[in-house]
């Protein structure tokens, strides 16, 4: 009969505790869109725009912070138009598959986030005025790089989030000898010299979150 009473006792404990423990968990489906650019291509502007999807898992510690990790596809690039100045236009398209790491703090209905984030390059077209042309040089096979964040909950289960991604090593090299032109936005020397190792990407994300 005792082993019976606590055998019941240490189940009802580890079905509790799975169940706390589960309820600290949340699945976050996204979809959206990307606006990204590439430094030192001589190309200028967020003109390029591309689709973001994914998901997430977020574990809540408290009720100010939590942790999410992530597994999403991005699409990022470059863009100009066709125009005076400019004899042809161009697009770049380059595909990852990113895992983004974050740690947020949550503020009512607001959640800031900051981490990092590791992609994997699928593929990169290229397309001009006159049709796809042949990379002349191909982007390298990984993305590292720093995720900045903003969410606000518009209702229960679905918040609106905007995101800062930026290289943090080169993702394609400058042409033989090419530096990264100093009138343009430089903050200092160090700075300067992370730009001359090679061409980094900048976006912006808009997405749409739905939590379950």
């Amino acid at each position: 009969m005792f082993k019976k009473a606590l055998s019941l006792l240490i189940l009802s404990l580890l079905l509790y505790t799975t169940n706390c423990f589960s309820q600290n968990f949340r699945l976050g489906i996204i979809g959206g869109l990307t606006s990204s650019q590439i430094s030192g291509d001589g190309i200028y502007g967020f003109s390029q725009f591309g689709a973001i999807a994914g998901a997430d898992v977020n574990y809540k510690f408290n009720e100010s912070w939590s942790a999410s990790f992530g597994l999403q596809f991005n699409q990022k690039g470059a863009r100009n138009f066709q125009s005076q100045t400019v004899y042809s236009a161009y697009r770049l398209r380059v595909n990852y598959i990113e895992a983004p790491v974050m740690v947020n703090y949550h503020l009512n209905k607001l959640q800031f986030s900051a981490g990092l984030y590791l992609g994997v390059k699928v593929n990169q077209k290229e397309r001009n005025s006159f049709g796809a042309v042949d990379p002349v040089r191909n982007f390298k096979s990984f993305d590292f790089g720093g995720q900045l964040g903003v969410n606000y909950e518009i209702k229960e289960n679905w918040q609106l989030e905007l995101r800062f991604q930026n290289s943090l090593i080169p993702v394609r090299d400058h042409l033989a000898n090419q530096v990264y032109p100093p009138n343009l936005f430089v903050l200092g020397n160090w700075h300067q010299k992370i730009l001359d190792q090679g061409q980094y990407y900048t976006s912006l994300s808009l997405v749409v979150r739905w939590s379950i």
